[in-house]
């Protein structure tokens, strides 16, 4: 149940909050002293991007216009959107590349794992066909292989190639411990056609005088042996053609170091494996591909978190305004985020090819109590469950849940918004996130609707963020429409957003803060039974203030416990677009029978 009323003294009442004697002449009460609009109490507000992929999961089979986001490229998006602290939590199966594939047989559509072929062709390609053949193919392995033919009629080159786009990826990782060989049957080739095997790596910003783009590596069998740049972001390698079969090796690390030394090379992911063919003025390319192994040389518990945690110390000094935290997304389970000090990947059990997620709540459950055991903080991803689910199941024991969606879809937002309501009237404590989920590292600044999450913190120190994320000292605002945005529900001198307080008191005073507040906005205050029935349905009444209310400082009310309440503040524009939200403030009788959590402990 939900009301909607506009500020008055009835309306607060009704609600179960009171705005004082003030209230009946025309206004709210407000606090004679306000904080400096940057700290609260001691803390200062630090802005977090918890949701965020680079290089050691991204691919471009899942981003569009290909090539995943580079950390630089990350790390430069988050500084255009004035970003404090950037936790990195890139998939971590694919970190580990757990369950990778070894190699592609080139057998056709139906290897396993969910192998697609997929056309692509640049330039004006003429006579483009592709075959899997039983002959020729390569001697070291049986089956079949790809034969490609294209043509190009123009004085510049123009290619035809097979995207191998693996089931879910299967290939894209970090490449600094990768190498890659395959076999190759130059058939036709010459001044005007090569054989090309196509390695797109990662996203990177504008750097080195080079335009903002995917780098590419181009490995040729064509008729000029050597090495040069075709563009400022593409790396050709060229062997000259070999009677019969020839394997070429792909040493892609050490060649974006060679072709761009002033980059930080280990920042590159495999994004895209393609197969083709490139031609020009009238010429017609053909050739064989079979037989590609990935040689990889990780630890895949290890070596990832020892790899990321080096990249992060060489890219700081670029960025040191940023502060870089190393997390993880659990992503062969229910997609959980986690944060810790001192990160460790998950075990998963051993595994074949393509490995199946296990969405089962108690698998999730499971590596919930792994990381708890291991004092990590965990955060329940874009949350797909029913409320009924999610009150059985207790939120499956995580801390903090996703609320705002990374696609900017605010039906889905206030969806969950919802689903948090339900949680919060059934004392499951959680800290409301924003869900940035960036894959792209790209036009931060061109997403309006992309929500950061912020906190309360002595310091940016790991330690203390973590100390705001378990104590619910956060709220959530856009990055592009209320960039500066502070909200806090404060009562006996300290913050309590996202405390819980068990008194015998009737009534609490709480002053609600809201700060740089757009014109026309308006801050809406959420009151909630707290009643821990078992309802899969929120209870609550609203009550809405202008920002004008807020121009002098906190706008004082009281909450009235009754048999339990929480209160919660939103703001919204001039149109009703939900511009951000902070976390709830739990008053609850003295001798309530509830488990809270050490961090949000206010007894009185």
């Amino acid at each position: 149940m939900k009301k909607d009323s506009k500020v008055s003294r009835r309306g607060l009442l009704g609600a179960g909050l009171s705005a004082g004697a003030t209230a009946a002449l025309g206004g709210p009460k407000v606090a004679t002293a306000a904080p400096s609009a940057a700290r609260a109490g001691g803390y200062d507000a630090v802005s977090m991007a918890m949701h965020i992929h680079s290089c050691f999961s991204e691919g471009g089979s899942n981003v569009s216009g290909g090539g995943g986001a580079s950390m630089m490229a990350q790390l430069e998006a988050a500084r255009s959107a004035g970003v404090d602290v950037v936790w990195w939590t890139d998939h971590d199966w694919r970190m580990q590349a757990y369950g990778y594939y070894d190699g592609i047989a080139f057998d056709g559509t139906a290897e396993d794992g969910g192998l697609q072929w997929i056309v692509q062709n640049e330039g004006t390609v003429t006579g483009a066909t592709y075959a899997f053949v039983s002959e020729p193919r390569s001697p070291d392995e049986p089956g079949r292989a790809l034969r490609v033919t294209a043509g190009g009629t123009g004085p510049g080159w123009s290619g035809s190639y097979l995207f191998g786009k693996g089931g879910n990826a299967f290939y894209s990782t970090n490449i600094s411990d990768t190498t890659i060989t395959v076999d190759v049957l130059a058939e036709t080739v010459g001044t005007d056609a090569a054989l090309v095997v196509q390695v797109e790596t990662s996203y990177r910003p504008a750097t080195g005088g080079r335009p903002a783009g995917v780098y590419t590596l181009d490995y040729r069998v064509g008729s000029e042996p050597g090495r040069r740049l075709d563009g400022p972001l593409v790396g050709v390698v060229e062997v000259a053609p070999e009677d019969g079969w020839q394997t070429l090796t792909l040493r892609m690390i050490d060649d974006v170091r060679a072709f761009w030394p002033d980059l930080v090379a280990e920042d590159s992911g495999l994004a895209r494996l393609r197969f083709g063919v490139h031609a020009r003025n009238g010429a017609v390319g053909s050739g064989v591909f079979d037989h590609l192994v990935f040689h990889r040389t990780r630890d895949q518990l290890e070596w990832p978190v020892r790899t990321q945690r080096d990249l992060m110390r060489r890219l700081a000094p670029a960025y040191p305004e940023i502060t870089q935290v190393l997390g993880a997304e659990l992503s062969m389970i229910r997609h959980l985020n986690v944060f810790m000090e001192d990160f460790e990947l998950y075990t998963y059990p051993p595994t074949g090819k393509a490995p199946v997620r296990d969405n089962s709540v108690a698998e999730a459950k499971k590596a919930i109590r792994w990381y708890h055991d291991r004092g990590a903080l965990v955060q329940y991803n874009h949350p797909p469950t029913k409320p009924h689910e999610l009150v059985r199941t207790r939120a499956l024991g995580a801390d903090l849940m996703e609320v705002a969606n990374a696609q900017g879809d605010l039906v889905i937002t206030r969806n969950r918004m919802g689903l948090f309501d339900v949680a919060a009237r059934n004392a499951i404590f959680l800290t409301a996130t924003s869900q940035i989920d960036d894959h792209e590292g790209r036009n931060w600044a061109e997403k309006p609707h992309l929500f950061l999450t912020s906190v309360w913190a002595r310091s940016t120190g790991t330690r203390d963020l973590l100390a705001s994320l378990a104590a619910g000292r956060a709220w959530c605002h856009q990055q592009a429409r209320w960039p500066g945005g502070r909200l806090d529900l404060r009562a006996g001198g300290r913050s309590v957003m996202g405390q819980v307080l068990r008194t015998r008191a009737r009534r609490v005073r709480v002053n609600v803060r809201a700060e740089a507040l757009p014109p026309g906005s308006t801050v809406r205050m959420i009151l909630g039974a707290c009643d821990r029935t078992g309802a899969t349905v929120p209870l609550i009444k609203t009550v809405t203030m202008p920002a004008a209310a807020f121009a002098n400082g906190p706008v004082r009310i009281n909450v009235a416990r009754r048999q339990g309440r929480y209160v919660r503040v939103e703001v919204h524009d001039a149109d009703g677009v939900l511009l951000g939200y902070g976390n709830p403030f739990w008053v609850l009788n003295r001798r309530a029978r509830v488990a809270v959590p050490r961090a949000r402990r206010l007894d009185d």
